[in-house]
């Protein structure tokens, strides 16, 4: 336990801080760790930034709020983090015990200035992409069989060739659904980071940009939708090069057409998996945001876990701390996290499997010298193979080890919200 003397000031390190209504957000860019307090405990945090005693300090935020504050819980809270120690401590921020976790290789955009990216991000140029998109809506009314769906995926001839073609041009479009956040924060002025990672057994591209926490609610909204509004706009573009394709103004070879299709059709399969709010996708973020939670996720697992643990008659997590707006908001997401799942699944028995299936049962018949419509060669074997192994084995193992980790925290601290 930290000790802190009422007649002493206490060490303040380096920190910035944004309030936002009952709460403010204090942060270290250098460490990329930023936390959540009530908004009082910013006036007090600032008061002994200034110098004055932690006594002083204390008078000064009784006589403001009208009542005494749990001073030794709230800066052990800060000193756990490196944002405070005691008066006389090495002024030297302190190593986390557990960092959090983030992959070894990075990219950033941090030698784009700010100025640059806002006007990257600037409304004539989301409205000139709002007009394309609009423009794409309105052709696939006129003509839907033109939307592709996961038969689009399903290649008869040449299927290695197609699939490291589609995969990569959707990989480009990955990393600039990831670009897209990277320049909004930096138009906020924030550091952000692309790093890969995964959500349940599925590898994915990451943005990390925590500092945004620290920008305007606009700010944040535009980071965070960033990604999604580059996908959308890119899937217009694919759709209306499908629509002049069929209406005789472009003349695409076969296999060009193919591969848009299947391309287009992976766009709709990320703009899916961002509707995933159980997960930690921009819709949930949006979501967090837009309900003023600081840990939404968090929250609404313990809260999940504290009604198991009623049923086994366990001692429950403490969320008294949890305002009760905040609680409304956990008990309504727990129902969407259930359903999510449900959703989930259903999109693995519909699309994700039937597709795997039916090149499984190509492999088989390909072994066991059966005939095949179209053709498929031991190329074809091998891709399929080496997809397989990498995306679906390659994010299984990376989510068995990110449950085991969690399961190593739960343990060391049983009846606490752990914030991943």
């Amino acid at each position: 336990m930290t000790e802190f003397a009422l007649d002493a000031p206490v060490l303040v390190r380096p920190y910035t801080a944004r309030r936002d209504g009952d709460f403010a957000v204090i942060g270290d860019d250098g460490r990329q760790v930023y936390l959540s307090i009530p908004a009082e405990g910013l006036d007090l945090l600032e008061w002994l930034r200034e110098g004055v005693t932690l006594g002083e300090a204390v008078h000064r935020f009784e006589t403001r709020h009208d009542e005494s504050p749990d001073v030794t819980a709230f800066l052990e809270a800060l000193a756990e983090e490196g944002f405070v120690a005691p008066a006389g401590a090495p002024d030297e921020t302190p190593a986390p015990e557990q960092p959090p976790r983030r992959p070894t290789r990075t990219w950033n955009l941090d030698w784009m200035s700010q100025r640059t990216a806002q006007r990257l991000m600037s409304w004539p140029v989301l409205a000139a992409g709002g007009v394309v998109t609009l423009v794409a809506v309105v052709l696939a009314v006129d003509r839907p069989g033109l939307l592709p769906g996961p038969s689009s995926l399903m290649f008869h001839t040449y299927f290695w060739a197609y699939l490291w073609i589609v995969l990569g041009i959707t990989c480009v479009g990955v990393f600039l659904h990831e670009l897209g956040h990277v320049v909004a924060a930096r138009s906020a002025g924030v550091s952000a980071r692309i790093a890969i990672g995964n959500q349940m057994y599925a590898i994915v591209a990451q943005t990390e940009m925590s500092g945004i926490w620290l920008a305007s609610k606009r700010q944040r909204y535009l980071a965070l939708i960033a990604g999604v509004l580059i996908d959308v706009f890119g899937a217009a573009l694919l759709f209306i090069t499908l629509w002049l394709n069929n209406v005789g103004v472009l003349g695409l070879p076969e296999p060009v057409r193919l591969v848009v299709a299947g391309t287009l059709f992976t766009s709709f399969i990320r703009l899916l998996w961002q509707t995933f709010v159980f997960l930690r996708t921009d819709f949930y973020y949006i979501i967090a945001t837009a309900l003023n939670t600081r840990s939404l996720m968090a929250d609404t697992g313990a809260y999940l876990r504290n009604l198991v643990r009623r049923v086994r008659r366990r001692p429950l997590i403490d969320q008294s701390g949890v305002a009760p707006r905040e609680m409304r908001s956990i008990r309504i997401f727990a129902v969407v996290w259930i359903l999510g799942r449900i959703l989930s699944l259903a999109t693995l028995f519909t699309a994700t499997i039937p597709l795997l299936w039916f090149y499984v049962g190509r492999v088989v018949a390909f072994f066991r010298g059966e005939h095949l419509t179209g053709s498929f060669t031991w190329a074809d074997v091998l891709a399929f193979a080496l997809l397989t192994f990498l995306v679906d084995g390659g994010g299984l193992v990376m989510w068995i080890f990110s449950l085991a980790r969690s399961s190593r925290l739960r343990r060391r601290a049983p009846d606490r919200v752990l914030v991943e």
